[in-house]
């Protein structure tokens, strides 16, 4: 896909979707919609809160159109874009728009028919539905975007590159497990905790709560590998997902300083896709760098970064022998 093609993806066909599942079934079924709406539910999924058809369609419009302007404002822009406000802007506006018509289409959808809004339902429905959109529309404008012309952000400069000696016929296996005990603790009790709060109120805050709970757990624990096929991170007990950086990807391997701050916090930052860089960051301290071939950077936090950095680099140039 070349970047034409992309601005005109992101800036006309992306929002056009969104209108469309936004307004269209308002427009096909507005004379079925009771006089108010069901716009707010309690924790057992009663209707607390009701709004004029009107006075909602106004207000879920404004979450479509900041979307909408979001996804438009990146297309149009002729520089380069920042590599973090410009994937975030795209993907920010891609969330607030898919999660605006998705609400007014669900709300559509399920009180059609009613006479009066309190006999409203479904409220669990909605929101999933909503957000499902929220994420659709976050990665088709994501993905857009990162076929538009990114400024790349200056990065640490690594301290050093060593390489192991290594044999013809010798292989070495490096590995290392990270642990973070206040992730581990933070990660089980937002878990159990949507547990209790979805068996007492609505099964579908248990959604959310858990994907939450376990992306935290994801991060208490970092298993670290590096060897003849490359670099690989496993991310928790989760078979899934994992990172792999082939050998034949990697153009050297060094150690780094890594600063949560550089990289925008802890956990997964950054996007090998989207922002041509991403890293690990698990606690700030020392790590390994990985220059990739295709210009892209990758980055993780390990102890003793200098074996894994010289056995990967003797494996690279093992390849460009062969």
């Amino acid at each position: 896909m070349n970047t034409r093609t992309a601005r005109l993806l992101l800036g006309a066909v992306v929002p056009a979707a969104a209108a469309a599942i936004a307004y269209i079934p308002y427009l096909i079924f507005r004379d079925d919609l009771p006089d108010r709406l069901a716009t707010h539910f309690d924790g057992s999924g009663t209707p607390d809160g009701s709004m004029s058809p009107g006075g909602f369609v106004l207000v879920t419009s404004v979450l479509v159109l900041i979307g909408v302007i979001a996804m438009i404002g990146v297309a149009l822009t002729a520089r380069p874009l920042h590599n973090v406000y410009g994937p975030v802007a795209s993907a920010m506006g891609g969330f607030f728009a898919g999660l605006g018509s998705g609400i007014l289409m669900m709300t559509v959808f399920l009180q059609r028919g009613l006479d009066d809004w309190h006999e409203a339902s479904g409220s669990g429905w909605m929101i999933l539905v909503s957000l499902l959109l929220a994420v659709a529309f976050t990665a088709a404008a994501g993905l857009l975007t990162s076929k538009l012309p990114i400024r790349p952000h200056a990065l640490p400069e690594p301290s050093a590159a060593p390489t192991m000696a290594l044999n013809t016929d010798e292989h070495a296996v490096w590995s290392a497990r990270l642990h973070n005990r206040w992730l581990l603790v933070l990660g089980l009790v937002v878990t159990a905790a949507g547990i209790v709060y979805a068996i007492l109120t609505q099964w579908w805050i248990l959604i959310p709560t858990a994907l939450s709970g376990l992306a935290v757990l994801a991060f208490a624990s970092l298993n670290v590998r590096a060897d003849r096929n490359g670099l690989h991170v496993k991310y928790g007990l989760l078979p899934w997902p994992r990172t792999h950086i082939r050998v034949g990807e990697i153009r050297t391997a060094s150690v780094i300083d890594i600063r949560p701050m550089e990289w925008g916090g802890w956990g997964y930052r950054g996007s090998l896709k989207l922002m041509n860089q991403a890293a690990v960051v698990h606690r700030a301290g020392p790590g390994i760098r990985l220059d990739l071939s295709d210009g892209k950077v990758f980055a993780v936090t390990v102890d003793d970064p200098e074996t894994p950095v010289a056995l990967l680099n003797a494996e690279v140039a093992r390849q460009s022998i062969f």
